[in-house]
């Protein structure tokens, strides 16, 4: 038996969830990363080095995506293009991080970071992204027929 598409079947309350968890852990990883940044950056470089700069950038940019996941939890049809653009940064974020501040030199605690932070989230956007284009649809083809 086809269930009927609405709006709300389309973009289940789940993906709705799973983006204020994501806003939720984009803020205390970005809090972490800014507030933090030499024990941050230490921790996944494995080193005693000083954090270059940039990092305390990292912190606020995640911050930045945290807003983004939040907007996209509401208005996931208004907003779902963001959805795309949040998993480009988490692929060029990730790429970025490896090539610039761990210059290619990986070990356990950067590999968790690159998956966790980065990897793990891409197909989950990518997959929300489609459906929030398909709720977007299915929500004008209800209020045209009202």
């Amino acid at each position: 038996m086809n269930s009927i598409k609405t709006p709300q079947t389309i973009f289940p309350n789940w993906m709705r969830g799973f983006l204020l968890v994501s806003a939720a852990y984009n803020i205390l990883w970005g809090i972490f990363i800014g507030y933090f940044t030499e024990t941050f950056f230490q921790w996944v470089t494995e080193s005693d080095a000083t954090a270059p700069g940039i990092i305390e950038w990292q912190g606020k940019f995640v911050l930045l995506m945290a807003a983004v996941y939040l907007t996209c939890a509401i208005h996931p049809g208004r907003f779902w293009y963001l959805l795309f653009v949040a998993a480009f940064t988490k692929v060029a974020g990730g790429l970025w991080f490896y090539f610039s501040i761990l210059e290619q030199q990986v070990g356990d605690k950067a590999i968790f970071h690159l998956l966790m932070n980065d990897g793990i989230w891409v197909p989950f956007l990518v997959f929300m992204g489609f459906r929030a284009i398909a709720y977007k649809k299915a929500k004008s083809a209800v209020e045209q027929a009202a």
